[in-house]
């Protein structure tokens, strides 16, 4: 096999692999709105998603693993969207408005409050360093300012603002940066 057809064929694979993925990220942050986590099964996932449970399975071990990647693609997504807006109160408004207005965490909230307690209170978790590191990017803070940011948004979690409260909420926070 020459090497231009050995490299179309892994091109080939990475895209199937990348589109498999989506396909079951976008069904298990539909479901995860819809049934929460404990309501929510890995053959639900693989039918939402459009894809064989032996595909799933090729890509993530159980629905915890699942779940957590989800986190991971919400981090990265709303990262990105603060990483481009044009001042510190405008990234903080736009993290403050994805988060109050979360389908899924609202019904992680309502449905699973034992497992969400456990999310919010797992500081050395992986998810945590990584939503630490992100703020830090994003906000270019000391420890102090990080912390503050993380705390007034774990609040959310628990207790959406309005589209103004965000607003207010993050325009006195960025001047307090």
């Amino acid at each position: 096999m020459s090497s231009d057809s050995a490299r179309a064929t892994y091109q080939h694979q990475s895209t199937i692999h990348r589109r498999t993925r989506n396909a079951i990220m976008n069904a298990s942050r539909t479901l995860l709105a819809e049934s929460g986590i404990a309501g929510t099964n890995m053959i639900e996932i693989a039918d939402r998603a459009q894809v064989s449970r032996a595909s799933l399975y090729n890509h993530f071990r159980d629905k915890q693993e699942v779940f957590l990647a989800l986190v991971e693609t919400e981090v990265e997504r709303i990262s990105t969207l603060a990483m481009i807006a044009q001042s510190r109160s405008e990234a903080l408004y736009t993290i403050s408005r994805e988060i109050s207005g979360h389908e899924g965490l609202r019904r992680a909230i309502s449905e699973d409050g034992e497992i969400m307690a456990q999310a919010l209170t797992a500081r050395d978790h992986k998810i945590w360093v990584d939503i630490y590191t992100e703020l830090s990017k994003i906000f270019a803070t000391d420890v102090v300012g990080v912390g503050l940011i993380l705390r007034w948004l774990m609040g959310q979690v628990t207790a959406p603002l309005s589209e103004e409260h965000s607003r207010q909420q993050a325009e006195r926070l960025a001047a307090i940066l």
